[in-house]
């Protein structure tokens, strides 16, 4: 995997937040992309990357996420659409090419090479996708931003 350390700028999310069960992330982030997409549209806020899951934390079989898009500034929110963040600083990043299914392997080999860097993590890391997979259909092609905020 390759791996590059890099400084990121802060950026503004507008997007959904939930604990859920590991289980359900997929469909969480079906439902947030869904909902989030024609919101930030209806109230001129602009995407600046692809959309993103953001990962705050994992316990057991809940984890708490949030998935929403890049914007050039959040102009509104709801109560179930909210302003989150993508933080600035160091941060490792790799890219992931192949189906959702194989991410959970991705990140365990990511965090490896990390931690034998002698990086240390800090949360939330996200995940910035980078194919549509509704104009890709081709699941081996799709590629996602692995990206870990590093102390």
């Amino acid at each position: 995997m390759n791996i590059e350390i890099k400084e990121n700028e802060r950026r503004p999310v507008i997007g959904m937040r939930r604990k859920i069960n590991v289980a359900e992330v997929g469909d969480f982030i079906r439902e947030a992309f869904s909902a989030v997409g024609p919101f930030f549209e209806s109230n001129g806020m602009e995407m600046t990357g692809p959309p993103v899951s953001i990962y705050y934390a994992v316990n057991g079989s809940e984890m708490d996420v949030a998935a929403g898009a890049p914007v050039t500034q959040v102009t509104a929110i709801t109560d179930e659409i909210s302003e989150f963040e993508l933080a600035g600083g160091k941060a490792a990043t790799a890219i992931y090419t192949g189906p959702y299914e194989g991410i959970g392997a991705a990140w365990g080999e990511f965090m490896s090479e990390i931690s034998g860097r002698g990086e240390t993590a800090v949360e939330p890391c996200w995940e910035e996708y980078i194919t549509d997979p509704t104009t890709e259909p081709d699941s081996s092609k799709w590629q996602t931003l692995l990206v870990q905020p590093l102390a």
